[in-house]
């Protein structure tokens, strides 16, 4: 038996939803490859932050139809933290994949929202461009035949499609979390409970750490 991966970063001690989420037993195995990139569909991601700036390749702004992926909002550099921050680096935080990449996809707003077509055309990017991960950390009610079709589109070329439950509280399905062909996780806390806030329902794939988690933060914090 030997001792499992513990990374250096300074606040990995205070990351409790990776032990929760068995990640250093994970890292064990693989601690990711780099050939390997996370379409992250958000509101563009904070590429002069330490630790996210090397893990950052090309994506596209949906909003403005240019390259131009830097954070409007905040989100989308949070969710990139969690997923793949620089790791062993002595800085910050560890992400789950240390060597994964990450293309940010620049669909939500500086006030927080995104539009179904832009979501979409998202995910048809990132498939066309052999990206099999992505996550979409973002939903409302209604379905939506746009976005059902993207996803069954990337679904079709190989894709795993990760979305967020949402954060309302009730039962009520939210797309495209709800979508057919997507993994849709509710949050928990450090107790293994479900968070207050989020939504749950039997349209729910799986849960995880999803409340008061060090991440990285706009601007390099």
């Amino acid at each position: 038996r030997e001792a499992s991966a513990t990374p250096n970063d300074t606040y990995y001690s205070s990351q409790w939803h990776l032990p929760k989420i068995s990640a250093p037993t994970g890292w064990d195995i693989s601690t990711g490859s780099g050939a390997v990139s996370i379409a992250v569909i958000d509101s563009g991601v904070d590429a002069t932050h330490p630790d996210l700036a090397g893990k950052l390749i090309e994506g596209y702004n949906f909003l403005y139809s240019n390259n131009n992926t830097d954070d409007i909002h905040g989100h989308g550099t949070k969710v990139s933290g969690l997923a793949a921050a620089i790791t062993n680096n002595t800085t910050g935080i560890a992400g789950v994949g240390w060597n994964n990449t990450i293309m940010p996809l620049l669909v939500v707003t500086s006030s927080g929202s995104a539009s179904d077509l832009n979501i979409a055309k998202a995910i048809t990017y990132a498939a066309d461009r052999g990206v099999r991960v992505m996550n979409l950390s973002l939903g409302g009610p209604g379905s939506s035949s746009t976005l059902q079709n993207a996803v069954d589109y990337a679904w079709n070329k190989g894709g795993v499609i990760i979305a967020a439950a949402g954060n309302s509280s009730s039962s009520e399905p939210e797309y495209p979390a709800a979508c057919n062909n997507v993994v849709a996780v509710t949050a928990t806390t450090s107790s293994d409970a479900m968070a207050s806030w989020s939504s749950y329902g039997n349209w729910v794939d799986v849960a995880a750490p999803g409340a008061s988690v060090y991440t990285s933060l706009n601007g390099g914090g």
